[in-house]
Formats: C-alpha cells, structure tokens, sequence
C-alpha cells in the first residue's frame, strides 16, 4: 500500500509541504516567547496541513479498493471462529417481505446439528431464528424452507481455526463484497440472507484481547512507516 501511495501521490510537493512543517515547527520552538510570531507560524502549520491533507485524498480513495479486499478477507478468517460441539448459536433467515413470515418457514439440518427451539417470527426486522446445537465437528448444511422455496448456507463446527462465513446474502454486490465465501442468493428468492451468529474469535496479545481490526490497522500503520524509507516514500 506504501508502494501504490509513492505511485499515486505527488511526491516531491509532499516532501516539501514536510519541510515546511518541520522548519515552522522548529520556529514555534525557537520564538516561543513572541506570541504573534508563533500565531503567524501555527497558522503556515495549519494551512500546509489541509495541503498535504488535499494532497493524499486521491491517493487514499485509490487504497481503499485493496484496502476493502484485504479486510473482507480478514473479517471472513479473524471475526469468528467455529462452533465447538455442544455449543449452540443463532442461524437468523431475513426474508424480503415480511408477509413471506406468515407462510410455512421452517430449519432443515443434517445429522451432526440439533435444532432446539423452534422458528421465533419477527415481522419488524423480516427475520425467523432459530437456535442450532453443534453435536460434531465437521462441515453441516443448514436449508431454510419458505414455502415451497429452499436455501441453503454452511455452518461450521470444530475447534480448529479456519474461514468462517457468516452471513449468505443475497442483498446486493455491496454485501456480497463484505461477506464473501458463500454464493449470492437469487434476487428472485423470499429469502434476502441467511445468517448465523458465531462465537466471536478472541486475539491476544501481551496479554490483552484485540479486536483483528485494530490489530491489522496497528500492523499496517508500523509496517508502512518501516518500510517507507526502503521504497522511498514520503507518507
């Protein structure tokens, strides 16, 4: 990412807006004790920081593209992990007209799976859910029946780390980028997503929980200032 924003940017105007910085800032050092300089030097602070600010926008909107594919890829493996056997979690159907709710709609499971409550309708949020028991480790299908209409998403149990697909959705290509690993639902299909509520995966590092995406934003934030200098970036 370091490598495309040196590609992308104009990178001798950022060097020298930094230069401007750095030397106004050694000014407001030096002449601490005369007021007016130090506004007057604040403000040529400020004004080359919405300069250089302007200046990386086009490259950032360019990151964002790789930057978004990385994350999906993350939340899919780093979100959740996987039912462990004899743990239970919520599998939700969302439906996109909430009189599909009155029909038939019930949860189908192979053997390794126990269906424990029946299908709870919530007309406000277009959604039935139902609570699911993991009895073995393994791959399972779960099949949401709406009629005479079925769908089917996986649900994942084992305790092994591995990819875990959340959410199979059939809301549009924006969703479908965010939860990748399952094919999209048919637009024509009563049923908008079928979701299952995992167990959230816990990082630790010295000795603290970390959410991934704080993680990947520290990792990514430290390896890009590290390497900046190798690729002769000015960030």
């Amino acid at each position: 990412m370091v490598w495309i924003f040196g590609k992308v940017s104009d990178q001798q105007t950022i060097k020298d807006i930094r230069e401007r910085i750095r030397g106004n800032l050694i000014g407001v050092r030096l002449f601490q004790s005369d007021i007016r300089v130090v506004i007057q030097l604040q403000r040529y602070i400020f004004g080359d920081t919405l300069q250089y600010m302007k200046l990386a926008l086009i490259p950032m909107i360019v990151l964002i593209i790789p930057v978004l594919i990385i994350m999906t890829q993350l939340n899919l493996r780093f979100a959740v992990r996987p039912m462990e056997p004899g743990q239970t979690a919520l599998v939700k159907a969302f439906v996109r007209d909430p009189s599909v709710l009155e029909k038939y709609v019930s949860l189908e499971t192979a053997s390794g799976l126990t269906v424990e409550t029946p299908g709870v309708r919530i007309p406000s949020t277009r959604e039935v859910a139902w609570r699911v028991r993991a009895d073995v480790a393994g791959m399972h299908q779960v099949v949401v029946h709406v009629g005479e209409e079925t769908i089917a998403a996986r649900l994942v149990s084992g305790n092994r780390w591995d990819k875990v697909v959340q959410r199979r959705t059939g809301r549009g290509v924006w969703d479908t980028l965010l939860y990748p690993g399952e094919d999209p639902i048919p637009l024509t299909h009563s049923v908008e997503a079928i979701e299952i509520v995992y167990p959230q995966l816990e990082l630790r590092a010295f000795g603290f929980t970390i959410h991934w995406l704080v993680a990947f934003f520290i990792i990514s934030i430290a390896a890009g200032f590290a390497c900046k200098d190798m690729l002769g970036v000015e960030v």
